[in-house]
C-alpha cells in the first residue's frame, strides 16, 4: 500500500483508531492503579570512602565498587533477615516463607538506582499504605547504615552511608508516571489499530489486501 493510500485510509478510519488508543490507554491506566502498591517510599543515600591515605582515585573507584556491591547485596536473603531482625517490620504476613517466592517478592517490593560514579543509591519501597512503605524504608536504611560492614567486607569505620535526601512518601504511581503511561498506551493502541486496518484493506490501487491468509 502507498503511503498517500495508507493516509487517506488512517484519515478515513481516524474516528475507530482514535477510540481503540482510548480503549488501550483506559486499559493501562486501570491496570497500574488495581495493580500496583499505592505507596512509595524512596530515600537517597550517598557511600563515603574515608580518605585515610588513600588519593582521590582510589578512593574514587572504592566508593563506585561498593555502591554497586552494596546495591546487589539489598536483595540477598541475608539482606533480608538483617531487615526483619532490625524488629522496624512485622514478621507475619510480611514476606512469605518459601525462599524462592520470599526475593521475588522483596524484588517486587524494593528497587535501587544507582549512580555509582557518584556513589550514590536512591531506594524506592512500595506497599499497600504508606505506613508500611515508610516503615520498611526505616528497616532497610538502618541496614544500610548500620550493618553494612557485613555486605562488603573491609574495616568497620572505613565507610559510611549517609542519608541525603527523604524518606519522601508519594502515592504509587505518581499523576505523572499515570499520565505518561496513558499517553504510551493511547499511541501504541492507535498505532496498532491504524497498522491492523492497513493490513485488512485492498490495496486501492490494484484491488488486493494484505491481510494473511
Amino acid at each position: 500500500m502507498r503511503m498517500t493510500s495508507f493516509l487517506a485510509l488512517v484519515r478515513e478510519k481516524k474516528g475507530s483508531i482514535f477510540l481503540f488508543g482510548v480503549f488501550v490507554a483506559a486499559l493501562v491506566f486501570f491496570v497500574e492503579t488495581a495493580a500496583s502498591p499505592r505507596y512509595a517510599v524512596r530515600t537517597d543515600f550517598m557511600v563515603v570512602q574515608l580518605a585515610g591515605s588513600q588519593d582521590y582515585y582510589t578512593l574514587f573507584k572504592s566508593s563506585e565498587y561498593l555502591s554497586k556491591v552494596l546495591s546487589e547485596s539489598v536483595y540477598s536473603e541475608r539482606f533480608i533477615n538483617a531487615v526483619i531482625e532490625t524488629g522496624k517490620v512485622g514478621t507475619q504476613g510480611f514476606l512469605p516463607t518459601d525462599k524462592r517466592e520470599r526475593l521475588k517478592r522483596w524484588r517486587s517490593m524494593v528497587s535501587i538506582e544507582k549512580n555509582v560514579e557518584l556513589g550514590m543509591l536512591s531506594v524506592v519501597v512500595k506497599a499497600d499504605t504508606e505506613r508500611e512503605a515508610g516503615r520498611v524504608m526505616e528497616a532497610l536504611s538502618d541496614v544500610l547504615i548500620n550493618r553494612n560492614k557485613e555486605f562488603r567486607g573491609g574495616d568497620e569505620k572505613a565507610v559510611e552511608i549517609r542519608v541525603l535526601s527523604g524518606p519522601i512518601a508519594d502515592r504509587n504511581p505518581t499523576p505523572k508516571e499515570l499520565l505518561t503511561l496513558s499517553l504510551l498506551g493511547f499511541f501504541a493502541g492507535a498505532f496498532v489499530r491504524a497498522a491492523w486496518i492497513s493490513l485488512q484493506a485492498p490495496d486501492r490501487s490494484s484491488g488486493t489486501s494484505f491481510a494473511p491468509r
